[in-house]
């Protein structure tokens, strides 16, 4: 498992959702809930990454 990997799974983790599991795809995962799918970078570029993507599963689970 990659570095970004597991700091996706730490951050469901940290917010209480399960995370089902995680797909790749070419440059992107697929993180999968039950409610859904959430698509995020394999390759994160900026700091704001992580917060873009907690805020995609917080709306996901809204």
């Amino acid at each position: 498992m990659r570095k970004v990997e597991r700091e996706y799974v730490k951050l469901c983790q940290a917010e209480g959702f399960d995370l089902i599991g995680i797909e790749r795809s070419h440059r992107h995962l697929k993180l999968r809930f039950e409610v859904g799918t959430v698509l995020c970078a394999g390759t994160p570029s900026d700091c704001r990454n992580r917060l873009n993507v907690r805020a995609q599963i917080r709306r996901l689970h809204s």
